[in-house]
């Protein structure tokens, strides 16, 4: 297994609540799938699950160097599997330019607290 690319971000969670309450749904919107708008809203740490999910979503443009290939914030999913963790799921342009640069799987680790949120991401080039 190759390593293709590491990206890690952190982000404050008030600047992630002072978004969503500026710009509500048109920014939940442009930046989270529906099913992370849902998993996100069902529990009381919401401004942490939307925080560490920016910052995946950082982490992975950075690791898959696609900031200006037309990749958006959609195209880069989070889900969390019960006993599992959290894993990406890449559609649209994301899964396209992965394919291109040979990137196989994404590779993600999410971290939180009251303040702030992180994520690691690792792009390699197998599957398993």
């Amino acid at each position: 297994m190759a390593i293709l690319g590491l990206g890690t971000e952190i982000v404050e969670c008030v600047r992630i609540a002072k978004m969503i309450e500026a710009h509500g749904e048109q920014f939940l919107e442009r930046v989270y799938s529906a099913n992370e708008i849902e998993y996100c809203i069902q529990t009381a740490n919401t401004t942490q699950l939307f925080a560490t999910r920016w910052a995946a979503k950082e982490a992975a443009m950075k690791a898959m160097r696609c900031r200006y290939q037309g990749v958006r914030w959609t195209d880069i999913e989070i889900v969390v599997h019960v006993g599992e963790g959290p894993t990406m799921l890449l559609s649209g342009a994301a899964s396209q330019w992965a394919e291109q640069r040979g990137i196989e799987r994404v590779h993600v680790s999410l971290g939180a607290c009251r303040t702030h949120a992180t994520a690691y991401v690792i792009a390699t080039d197998e599957l398993d």
